[in-house]
């Protein structure tokens, strides 16, 4: 992200086998890890609402540390047209969509863009573990040795280790 921003990747996952969704995410400054989660959603099996949950607990982590400037990625297209024409009203999502609304007030600045899927490496690796634990999990202070490798590639000039 461009200095004073922070980038925020999220990513939705699904364990249909284990009636399961995951979210995970990737909070970073410009050279800096800030924080990754993965968050079990029981009972969730909807692609849609588990991207859409992804994106509003990245939201809520840069509400609960004060940021001002936020950039939010998702790989989602559809998540994000929806956000971007405001054409949620009667979407799946909408009750989501107007939490994520009431938190971002707070920023002084936030976008939502769309990633590619190569894009959002860390976050969708955060969201598959998420399937596979009961508890939310969460790094901050520390970057946690499945992710990396993933947040090298993504952006090798960094220091995230």
């Amino acid at each position: 992200p461009q200095p004073g921003w922070i980038k925020i990747n999220t990513d939705g996952a699904l364990d249909i086998e284990l009636q399961v969704g995951g979210a995970g995410g990737v909070a970073r400054s410009k050279n800096t890890l800030l924080g990754a989660w993965s968050k079990p959603l029981h009972g969730v099996t909807n692609p849609m609402i588990a991207e859409a949950l992804a994106l509003w607990d990245g939201v809520i982590f840069a509400n609960l540390r004060g940021y001002a400037q936020v950039t939010m990625e998702t790989d989602c297209l559809e998540i994000v047209n929806l956000w971007n024409t405001h054409l949620n009203n009667h979407s799946v999502v909408a009750p989501v969509f107007y939490e994520i609304e009431e938190l971002a007030a707070s920023f002084d600045s936030f976008v939502i863009n769309h990633v590619s899927r190569s894009g959002n490496g860390p976050a969708h690796l955060c969201a598959q573990r998420a399937c596979n634990v009961s508890v939310t999990e969460s790094w901050i202070s520390e970057t946690p040795s499945f992710l990396v490798s993933s947040l090298m590639v993504d952006c090798p000039t960094n220091t995230f280790v």
